[in-house]
């Protein structure tokens, strides 16, 4: 584990570093990455030492290891999982929103340039949101020549977090028991399992952050400076996910103060190491979003006159009522059953609940307390089966507790006490300005490092030992695995044709008609992606798209890629000012008329321009049909 945990963080790191270094000499393409992958193959073979990665075992040996670690049944439902989430991956293109509106796009946008640049779109996280996955999957869409295979950044970090969970719960004081059992538990939240199988980038920065704690740790007992660096990349790598997850690298501090020594041992190495941390760090983009924005996070003050859309009310007024409002939020959604049918019947409830005096204070929120009608990658948390058998948990290991607690491990008490205590600070501070929808699933990386305070209690290495909690861990396990291949985003099994059929056998049944509707995703994305790929004028170099924010179209359109770059249009874009960039064609996306609050006739005549072809298309069932027009201009 501790080898591929090191050969993932200097993939991560090269992936991320070459990014910024080809972008600063714009040659983000194949040729780029084929010549920096030489001279990063030539520095290699120089060295002398043993590769950190390479196994210290006959591959013989580990697949004897493999066989018997994996005939138990916790690790088989786990490999079954990874397995059930690759095929998942594998099988199905990405429907998720934010993906095809801002994720995909803006690696598209720096292919076309050849090289990281501030987008000209309405939607601010194109420019300002962390980059380091995008980083990690460009090579991947310039593979495969679309985002279809950007999941395999977040399924290789899940086929990682069982070890890592161990070796750090380990280190803090949990015996290894307790830590074997939960390990395979926490693996099977319904955050990692799901998105492990999508471009959602939310739960793989929890390997970063417990790969910067768990080397921070082995550099204190070991003295070894290699694991120091090792922890710095973790930290740095943690800190270019999202903006949210910064504070995680608190946790890293802590943990990495006492072992600072060894470090100096080799300063000019350690000195390259922490420039290379630098560059895979989030401050390349804090600082450009500072440049842009004047603001390290990227978000404009009010009256700075950045154009944009996209995060408003992110945080919440006051910090107070944000932990308030939070605590609410996020067992709500932690604790929602998988299929929620009342979910119209809460959130209207929730909309009047703020329109009242005390709601009034969580009205900051985007969409305060909006629960969805069933569980899925984008709106996840750990789940109600790791939720219950925490419960379930504690109040055995209670009864079974034993007057002593267990020594810390792993270095001096009070840096281990630290350490299981912080991250219930940070989740203080994350409910204090964080007021999102969906931040259950946000959470993600924190919610493993919560679990050490509450399994250090002597009683849980008698609960692990009962048959039945044993089996009541099997069915949570088992009840994701489920759930993961019932996903409607991408089932396992012909869900479209069953349902569509028993739908049209059985008209009058609602719950048919429901589920046909549920697992038509797959087929109303792909129609918006392709509604006018094949309307292109195949001889124009660049096409314009006039958009604003949550506009999904965009990687339909530039595929087959390679042959046309896609300008974003903007409401506030004169006539002049689009002419200047010598489009001849434009998509014209409804929702952006909306905005702007024109009709498409009306913007005919403002950008003198005419229809080519129009098409309608479903977005959501039961809502009306959203249009795209092709458009030439005069």
């Amino acid at each position: 584990m501790l080898a591929a945990v090191k050969l993932w963080l200097l993939l991560s790191a090269w992936l991320v570093g070459a990014g910024w270094i080809l972008s600063v000499l714009h040659q983000l393409n194949w040729i780029g990455y084929g010549l920096l992958l030489v001279v990063t193959a030539a520095i290699f073979s120089g060295c002398r030492q043993r590769p950190p990665w390479r196994p210290r075992i006959e591959p013989a040996q580990l697949l004897n290891q493999f066989r018997r670690r994996f005939t138990r049944p916790a690790p088989l439902i786990f490999l079954i999982l990874a397995a059930a989430a690759f095929a998942g991956g594998a099988l199905y293109p990405t429907v998720n929103g934010d993906s095809n509106s801002y994720r995909i796009p803006r690696v598209l946008h720096w292919l076309g340039a050849g090289h990281w640049h501030w987008i000209h779109t309405g939607d601010l996280r194109m420019n300002i949101a962390g980059c380091n996955f995008e980083w990690l999957c460009a090579p991947i869409i310039l593979l495969m020549r679309t985002g279809h295979g950007m999941f395999l950044a977040n399924w290789v970090s899940y086929l990682l977090l069982p070890g890592l969970i161990f070796s750090v719960f380990t280190r803090l004081g949990v015996q290894p028991r307790v830590a074997w059992w939960w390990m395979w538990l926490l693996a099977s939240g319904w955050c990692y399992a799901f998105q492990a199988a999508t471009d959602i980038n939310d739960s793989f920065a929890v390997i970063y952050a417990l790969a910067a704690v768990d080397f921070a740790l082995r550099a204190r007992a070991s003295g070894r400076v290699s694991e120091w660096w090792f922890s710095l990349l973790g930290a740095a790598l943690l800190t270019g996910t999202k903006q949210t997850c910064l504070p995680l690298a608190a946790l890293w501090g802590i943990a990495v103060w006492p072992g600072l020594g060894p470090m100096w041992r080799r300063p000019w190495r350690t000195l390259a190491v922490v420039l290379a941390a630098l560059l895979v760090s989030g401050l390349p983009l804090m600082l450009f979003n500072w440049s842009h924005t004047g603001n390290w996070m990227g978000l404009p003050s009010p009256g700075a006159g950045v154009q944009g859309w996209g995060w408003s009310n992110t945080s919440p007024a006051s910090p107070f009522w944000g932990v308030v409002g939070n605590m609410f939020c996020l067992t709500a959604q932690n604790l929602k059953p998988p299929f929620f049918p009342m979910a119209d019947a809460w959130n209207n409830a929730m909309q009047q609940f703020v329109a009242t005096p005390i709601g009034s204070h969580f009205a900051s929120f985007e969409s305060f307390a909006t629960l969805d009608n069933s569980t899925r990658e984008s709106n996840a948390g750990i789940g109600l089966g790791i939720c219950l058998i925490t419960l379930v948990s504690l109040a055995w290991a209670l009864k079974f507790r034993k007057p002593q607690s267990n020594a810390a491990a792993g270095g001096d008490a009070w840096t281990t006490r630290a350490l299981r205590l912080a991250p219930w600070g940070l989740l203080v501070l994350f409910m204090a300005k964080v007021g999102t929808y969906q931040n259950a699933r946000q959470l993600a990386p924190y919610y493993v490092f919560l679990f050490p305070s509450l399994l250090i209690l002597s009683g849980h290495a008698r609960v692990v030992r009962q048959v039945a909690w044993q089996w009541l861990a099997y069915a949570v396990m088992l009840g994701t695995l489920i759930l993961l291949f019932l996903s409607r985003g991408h089932p396992l099994f012909p869900a479209q044709t069953l349902f569509g059929n028993l739908a049209k056998r059985y008209p009058d049944s609602t719950s048919l008609a429901h589920l046909a509707v549920s697992y038509s995703t797959q087929s109303i994305v792909q129609t918006q992606l392709n509604c006018l790929q094949d309307d292109l004028p195949p001889g124009e170099k660049i096409i314009g798209y006039y958009s604003t924010y949550n506009c999904v179209a965009e990687p339909g359109l530039w595929q087959p890629l390679g042959v046309r770059r896609i300008l974003r249009v903007l409401p506030g874009d004169s006539p002049e000012q689009v002419r200047r960039e010598a489009l001849h064609y434009i998509v014209v996306d409804e929702q952006a008329l909306l905005h702007s609050e024109q009709s498409i006739q009306e913007w005919l005549h403002a950008y003198d321009a005419e229809v080519v072809r129009e098409k309608a298309f479903l977005i959501q069932w039961g809502k009306p049909l959203r249009h795209y027009y092709l458009v030439r201009l005069n």
